[in-house]
């Protein structure tokens, strides 16, 4: 008798902490019932059930903004436009990729002081797009010290969103946060240990690592097939900072 009144408290727990992991995520998917939910070591992600049923042949990139967090370190030089170029390379082979003037264009017409997911409403709307990619980037630190003897590892933290144009929503979400451990700390880095060539890796280096991760849930999460090789066309210059400072004094 103990041992069925243990298991039934035990099958309890289990059910317990099952109905947690599908708890929602923030007002934009406030239904826990239409979440899919993913995590990995590095990444996590929400989508809602029905995102497969979501077309879109245009995209639209906004600039990735600044978004540090009370008392967190100070974002490196280029750390935002860093992340949206990788966005842009990362899209354009699967998605016609509204160019990077015309987003801004569109960017610039909006009211100062409109949230970011308003803003990004209105790009949408602008540029004709079925989707919008955007977020903020909360942590980009750079190593300190060289490749093999850092003194500060590289620590990288951003979120995504993707909006569809047509039901409005909020269709998937993801946030990716990585600092560099040393093997020393833990066993369980040899694999990450030995593709880096035993090496302390860049922010930079990081956050596009981030960003493959996050793009290939999306498209997983949308129903696409990974592009094939080269067949990306970028619609990135790679020169965003000026209107990029804009973006971030209206979404602050």
């Amino acid at each position: 008798m103990k041992t069925r009144a243990a298991l039934a408290i035990t099958c309890a727990m289990l059910l317990g902490l099952s109905a947690c992991s599908t708890s929602p995520v923030g007002p934009d998917m406030p239904d826990q019932k239409i979440v899919r939910q993913f995590e990995s070591k590095d990444l996590s992600s929400h989508a809602v059930r029905s995102i497969k049923q979501v077309t879109i042949n245009r995209m639209a990139v906004m600039p990735i903004v600044a978004a540090v967090p009370f008392g967190g370190d100070p974002l490196a030089a280029g750390a935002a436009d860093s992340i949206t170029g990788d966005i842009y390379r990362q899209v354009s082979g699967d998605w016609k990729v509204a160019s990077q003037n015309t987003v801004m264009q569109a960017v610039q017409q909006v009211p100062p002081g409109t949230n970011l997911d308003d803003t990004a409403m209105k790009v949408g709307q602008a540029t004709g797009a079925d989707g919008v990619l955007y977020g903020s980037v909360e942590r980009y630190v750079e190593r300190v010290g060289m490749g093999y003897a850092a003194d500060k590892p590289a620590s990288v933290a951003f979120s995504l969103k993707l909006l569809d144009m047509k039901s409005g929503q909020v269709v998937w979400s993801a946030r990716f946060s990585k600092t560099q451990q040393p093997l020393a700390n833990n066993i369980f880095n040899l694999p990450t240990f030995l593709q880096n060539k035993g090496q302390w890796v860049r922010a930079s280096e990081l956050a596009n690592d981030g960003v493959t991760q996050a793009i290939n849930n999306l498209r997983e999460s949308l129903g696409l097939k990974p592009p094939e090789a080269g067949s990306a066309q970028s619609a990135w210059s790679g020169e965003l900072q000026p209107e990029g400072a804009r973006v971030r004094e209206r979404s602050a």
